[in-house]
């Protein structure tokens, strides 16, 4: 189900407090072990014919830009993977600001086990961080308006319960995780569907609009939400003012069009939510590197 609610009066910074108590489904726990034997395979041809495997190490792993910190129960269970022994202490928390150098993790074990996991915990620390900062910039984008930064359903099949995680971890929400929990009625609904079977339905609804005579449509069914799609901030700050007037307790949403560089003056038409598909589908993983001592 869609997790946002409408935008306090008074934006204030958004904390991390929701990935705290983050644990990974079965689903995603067994997706993290077939990403770990991926890399691993038959075993790690370099490391068990040059490492001894007695060898007890220290490893730190750092940052090499600054960002959001976000991935330690995704790690933790690749570590589980290499090698139960390993222990792992994150000296940044999950959804804080991390400079240029920080150490964010520090791994002690075996030889073996560090580097057969050091890849795969790499990638998936830079992905979910990459995430958890863009999020974060957008969130920090918009603050002193009463608006919230949503993500979408743009995200890398199978791995969304982790991609929606870290945008939390950045400070934004998650709209509907699936088709299954949520009515959310888009354009390629419209050809053939009947929009008058919504006036049944009990649960929350979402209906997509493009111009002011879909929205006068949308507005007669009482509807959560209203997104609008595809709006200059012009035309949205005139529907918004409409919708306001015809539908005053509905949330309304924007989309379509919007980056870290436009997002305040969306924010500043009046809207209570923004959601961005950039959050997921188009962000850059963070540099990190693993340094054995």
């Amino acid at each position: 189900m869609m997790t946002a609610e409408r935008a306090p009066k008074a934006q204030k910074e958004k904390k991390a407090s929701p990935v705290s108590s983050f644990i990974p489904s079965e689903k995603t726990r067994a997706l993290l072990r077939a990403a770990f034997d991926e890399d691993f395979g038959r075993g790690d041809l370099t490391s068990e014919l040059v490492v001894s495997k007695t060898a007890v190490a220290t490893a730190k792993i750092f940052a090499r830009e600054p960002g959001i910190f976000c991935g330690a129960p995704a790690l933790l269970e690749i570590f589980k993977c290499a090698d139960p022994a390993l222990r792992a202490e994150f000296p940044v928390k999950e959804g804080a600001k991390f400079r240029k150098n920080t150490v964010v993790l520090i791994l002690e074990g075996p030889v073996q086990s560090i580097l057969r996991a050091e890849r795969t915990a790499l990638n998936l620390l830079g992905h979910l961080s990459g995430i958890a900062t863009m999020t974060r910039a957008f969130v920090d984008a918009v603050k002193g308006y009463p608006v919230l930064i949503l993500d979408t359903r743009k995200t890398m099949p199978l791995w969304r319960e982790l991609e929606k995680y870290a945008v939390r971890a950045g400070g934004g929400r998650n709209h509907r995780m699936g088709l299954y929990d949520a009515v959310f009625v888009k354009e390629n609904h419209r050809p053939y569907g009947d929009l008058k079977k919504l006036s049944g339905f009990k649960g929350s609804v979402e209906i997509e609009v493009r111009n002011r005579e879909e929205l006068r449509e949308a507005v007669k069914l009482h509807p959560r939400v209203i997104l609008f799609d595809n709006f200059p901030p012009f035309r949205l700050k005139q529907v918004v003012q409409i919708a306001r007037r015809l539908a005053p307790e509905t949330i309304l949403e924007a989309s379509g069009g919007i980056t870290l560089e436009n997002v305040g003056h969306y924010a500043a038409m009046g809207v209570d939510w923004i959601s961005v598909g950039a959050l997921t589908h188009s962000v850059r993983s963070l540099d990190f590197s693993l340094l054995l001592k």
